[in-house]
């Protein structure tokens, strides 16, 4: 599921490595907020009554999903492209939705505090979605990063959540899926890994609404549920001031 022609124009001016072999399908299965760095900011990150606990949304603005797009394509630009892309189902972990957004900040932070021992820098974001209760997945969190081969994070993430949720864990909890098929597709395989990330990032994207679905150029528009709280998030180094000052250079 590649995200179609517009959003790609949308960052044409980003340059792109030379393909290397020919293209492949997206690595998603069925199983987050700023503009545009050459555009003017219609955010200013999250203070006052957006980080409260109380905030509550249905839908994805545009200027997220635009932001979550720009930093994925930010972290290549430094040398730290996404190369995993984790679902955790908190609700199954029996973390509620009122507590799911400080439930990720401790994930993330156990996360970059184990990658620094390792010597390592973090690159992420995170979008949360709700199925509101219907049975199927409720409420998770989609979650890209980025993580060296050398590093066997694979194996941290249900001790993290069993840190955080409190409790033992549940089978399928958590699924994860490396993009592009190897930790290293964007150094070996830049055309594949480009053409997964974009259809990663087009399904993490689809809780937009269906207008704004269409500007970007997303195969799928999908409700994301009522989300309490912060609806996503990233790492600072891929975010809106890094990339402005990453132009300035």
């Amino acid at each position: 599921m590649a995200i179609t022609a517009p959003l790609r124009v949308q960052h044409k001016r980003r340059k792109q490595p030379k393909p290397k072999i020919g293209t492949a399908l997206a690595i998603i299965n069925t199983d987050k907020s700023e503009a545009h760095v050459d555009a003017k900011h219609t955010l200013n990150g999250w203070g006052g009554k957006r980080n409260s606990s109380a905030r509550v949304s249905k839908v994805m603005p545009i200027a997220t999903a635009n932001a979550i797009i720009d930093a994925a394509y930010h972290a290549i630009k430094i040398g730290l492209p996404l190369n995993r892309f984790v679902t955790i189902h908190l609700e199954r972990a029996g973390i509620t939705d009122a507590e799911v957004a400080k439930a990720v900040g401790r994930i993330m932070k156990l996360a970059k505090d184990w990658m620094q021992t390792k010597g390592q820098v973090i690159a992420h974001a995170w979008i949360r979605e709700n199925d509101n209760g219907d049975g199927r997945k409720g409420s998770h969190v989609h979650i890209l990063l980025h993580c060296p081969d050398t590093l066997p994070i694979g194996c941290m993430w249900r001790r993290w959540l069993r840190k955080v949720s409190g409790q033992p864990y549940r089978r399928n909890v958590i699924k994860s899926k490396r993009i592009g098929g190897t930790v290293n597709a964007y150094t070996n395989m830049p055309a594949v890994y480009l053409q997964n990330l974009d259809g990663v990032l087009g399904y993490v994207c689809k809780g937009v609404s269906r207008a704004d679905a269409v500007k970007l150029g997303l195969p799928k528009q999908q409700a994301g549920g009522w989300i309490i709280g912060k609806r996503a998030g990233w790492s600072q180094n891929i975010g809106a001031k890094s990339r402005v000052r990453a132009l300035q250079t």
